[in-house]
């Protein structure tokens, strides 16, 4: 059979997490607030099964060829060799593929499954308390950071509301100008990604987000999105100006914003050594792991 593509859009989005709230891991990857503010440099499109409760996720740029991301809905199928062979009349791969997946994959179609380990994608997973609190010996370099700009610097706290979208998107465009030269990989289409978020933010369920002012001018900011009892860092900024301001954005959300969840998912670190670095600084208590998988069909 052949699955009916349509580019993503917002009236898919009810239909969508329907069948998101299905799946056994919830990736960042596969979030409908991902996947529609980086629509535009990835060209997403979407193909629903409500038969099989299943909706398929394509990716058309660049237009060489497409690539696929892991279906979301129920995955627990007895049946996924002749799901996949009624689908994909030629070998298939797939990217992102949430580890509870891959390995169900791989249990049912043996050696016609190659897995490939994505280590630059493993989303890092927190303690939602830990970041919370910064408790204990672990944290005391990160604590000392915070209370040392909370004494030299007075600053505000403010949650992300759409009154502040305008200030928020004119120091996203500042941050680009000053961070081109670091060769930050796709900062254009993270940037075009930050601000459809921002432009569609009422037609995005779950956001939510906090702004660090310093007389009144934005140093940093986060946008999270609400999943279950996990709340998901999808994009946070600060300026080179402040040496903690990364700690500090990231402290204060959680203790404003973040007390009803357990679980925080700082997402991955695309390889870059300095954000792996910041990542494992946090002592993140387990990995989403995500494989690339080959199917020979």
């Amino acid at each position: 059979m052949n699955l009916d593509f349509s580019p993503i859009s917002l009236d898919m989005r009810d239909d969508y997490n329907s069948l998101w709230d299905l799946c056994s891991q919830k990736s960042s990857d596969q979030s409908f607030t991902i996947l529609w503010a980086w629509a535009q440099p990835y060209g997403y499109e979407l193909a629903f099964e409500r038969d099989e409760n299943l909706a398929w996720i394509r990716e058309t740029r660049p237009a060489d060829r497409p690539m696929y991301l892991p279906p979301v809905g129920d995955w627990a199928k007895p049946d996924w060799p002749d799901i996949l062979r009624a689908r994909f009349p030629d070998d298939v791969c797939f990217y992102l593929v949430p580890e509870n997946l891959a390995l169900l994959w791989k249990e049912q179609l043996g050696n016609d499954a190659t897995l490939v380990e994505e280590r630059d994608r493993f989303e890092y997973l927190y303690n939602a308390s830990d970041l919370r609190t910064l408790a204990g010996n672990k944290y005391m370099r990160k604590r000392n950071r915070i209370n040392q700009f909370r004494k030299q610097t007075p600053y505000a706290y403010v949650p992300l509301a759409p009154e502040r979208f305008e200030r928020v998107a004119e120091f996203q465009r500042t941050w680009c100008e000053t961070h081109r030269h670091f060769n930050i990989q796709n900062i254009e289409e993270e940037n075009e990604a930050i601000l459809s978020t921002l432009n569609h933010w009422k037609n995005l369920p779950n956001l939510s987000g906090g702004i660090i002012e310093i007389a009144g001018t934005i140093i940093a900011y986060t946008i999270a999105e609400a999943v279950g009892e996990a709340v998901m860092i999808h994009f946070e900024k600060a300026s080179l100006q402040y040496g903690a301001a990364y700690q500090v954005i990231n402290h204060e959300f959680l203790l404003h914003d973040g007390k009803a969840f357990s679980l925080v998912n700082r997402e991955e670190d695309m390889g870059e050594p300095g954000l792996r670095d910041a990542k494992m600084s946090y002592h993140p208590v387990d990995f989403l792991k995500k494989y690339t998988v080959k199917i020979r069909l």
